[in-house]
């Protein structure tokens, strides 16, 4: 068993849960055996003196965190604050007042395609490591944990603006590390385990040795283990840009080598796969929580982290995380993880609903993987509907389209009655409405292969927009709905 078993849920990318709804989740967590709580934020945060930046967002206050950590106590469950403060700060850097601290104020090329992005990245300076640590500091004062994660992944930009002088004297690696160190050092001498995300440690291990003994590195994966290099699909200057190692495909034990091998402590941190899928894809999230498991254990990891994002607008409900939920509490606990009737069964337990109800959320997070196509990181039924830079490799199977196709009437039909239980009629419209945009975004996507599939129309897509409206509002605060809504193909 893992000393800590945290989930974590992103609230930054537009979805930002009721209160109500974070006790219903925290209800949920100690039934399935975890004992830790991380909300991942980024500008939804009442920091004081910053209302630019979160006023739009419904953001959580103090107030709501100290709230949330009185819920969580009572049921065995420890909040710990979870945030960034070098890269994903692009909600802070599109207003002016912060433009200038971003690493390319005016944008740079995007690793993930053609064309430029905003900025996303802060500059490596003293100043910056200044308001990273101030924004720590305020956040760890609402949530009095003494553990506390500063993010610190994927700094896309770094290099390419005001450091780049710096990155071609020193290293890309070593300038990243030096700004980190910039953050965590104040922070461990107010007494802090500081924990921070690993992606950057991939490849050169001499930089474990600048980082101070007293942290925590987590080793994040989303991948299950497959015999396909993802070089095979994947840009090359995408995968040096991310760090990642060239067998990256074979799993956990590829992205955490370099812990191994020093025998640094590393927490593991797999992920419900359901961003950038809008019902899931659970055959992958199954693999990859296995063996998350599997590494951390055999390498004394004193911490499982399961992460729930929400890229790209985080369309899916909690509902759809269910089964990746119930496998995670089982792998992380110990116990014998649940094959597909049980995985049911236990979220029937869970919502307190008709028997079957469970069994149908499990089968719905398989459409999207039964379709003959390659997808990293999301479904190619939500890269057909949003607007995103990934795509899909591969050729669509039309009797797999077919056999998706009724899967969904059949959960539109089970969706459109009440299911039962407290959080039943909830529950159920959030599920109606992602099955919709399922749906459609599986009959774009075999209409973009030619097979014989009716293309949605704006005018349904339209329609089933106004249903997410309607369904993200029974359970989520509005900041963040707007913009979520915009990122859908009409």
């Amino acid at each position: 068993m893992f000393e800590r078993r945290a989930y974590m849920l992103d609230v930054s990318r537009d979805r930002v849960p009721t209160l109500e709804t974070l006790e219903w989740l925290v209800d949920v967590l100690a039934m399935l055996g975890f004992n830790e709580l991380q909300l991942y934020v980024e500008h939804t945060f009442a920091y004081s003196g910053h209302e630019e930046a979160w006023r739009e967002s419904s953001a959580f206050t103090a107030e709501d965190m100290q709230w949330l950590n009185h819920i969580c106590h009572m049921k065995g469950i420890e909040l710990v604050g979870n945030m960034n403060c070098f890269g994903h700060m692009e909600r802070w850097l599109a207003h002016e007042r912060y433009r200038e601290m971003a690493e390319c104020p005016d944008g740079a090329p995007s690793p993930f395609g053609e064309g430029n992005m905003e900025p996303t990245c802060l500059a490596p300076t003293a100043e910056n490591a200044r308001f990273g640590v101030s924004l720590a500091r305020e956040m760890a004062k609402a949530i009095p944990h003494p553990r506390i994660h500063i993010g610190g992944d994927e700094p896309f930009e770094l290099g390419d603006g005001v450091s780049s002088d710096l990155v071609a004297e020193r290293g890309r690696q070593s300038v990243y590390v030096e700004h980190l160190n910039r953050i965590i050092e104040p922070l461990v001498a107010d007494g802090h385990d500081v924990m921070f995300w690993a992606d950057q440690f991939r490849r050169d291990r001499s930089l474990l040795d600048k980082i101070p003994a007293a942290v925590t590195p987590v080793v994040w994966n989303y991948e299950a283990p497959s015999d396909q290099s993802w070089g095979s699909f994947l840009p090359a200057n995408l995968l040096d840009r991310l760090g990642l190692p060239d067998d990256a495909h074979l799993g956990f034990e590829s992205h955490a080598r370099l812990f191994i091998e020093a025998e640094r402590s590393f927490w593991v941190a797999p992920g419900t796969g359901t961003w950038n899928t809008l019902i899931g894809r659970n055959r992958n999230a199954a693999g990859n929580i296995m063996d998350a498991a599997e590494v951390g254990r055999a390498h004394q990891a004193p911490g499982f982290l399961l992460t729930d994002w929400g890229d790209n607008g985080h369309f899916q409900p909690l509902p759809v995380s269910l089964p990746s939920m119930v496998r995670a509490g089982a792998a992380a606990t110990r116990r014998p993880v649940p094959d597909h009737p049980e995985v049911g069964e236990q979220i029937d337990e869970i919502l307190g609903c008709q028997v079957g109800i469970g069994a149908l959320i499990d089968r719905l997070g398989d459409i999207g993987e039964s379709l003959g196509l390659i997808s990293i990181n999301g479904s190619p039924i939500f890269y057909a509907l949003c607007a995103t830079a990934f795509r899909s490799f591969g050729e669509l199977d039309q009797g797999s389209v077919t056999r998706g196709l009724g899967v969904l009437a059949e959960a539109d039909e089970r969706f459109s009655e009440p299911i039962g239980g407290a959080r039943g009629a909830v529950v159920a419209e959030e599920m109606r409405s992602a099955c919709r945009l399922a749906e459609l975004g599986l009959r774009r996507l075999a209409a973009e292969h030619e097979l014989d599939v009716q293309a949605p129309t704006p005018d349904e897509v339209a329609e089933a927009a106004d249903a997410q409206r309607a369904a993200w509002l029974l359970s989520s605060r509005p900041g963040g709905l707007d913009d979520s809504i915009s990122k859908l193909i009409l």
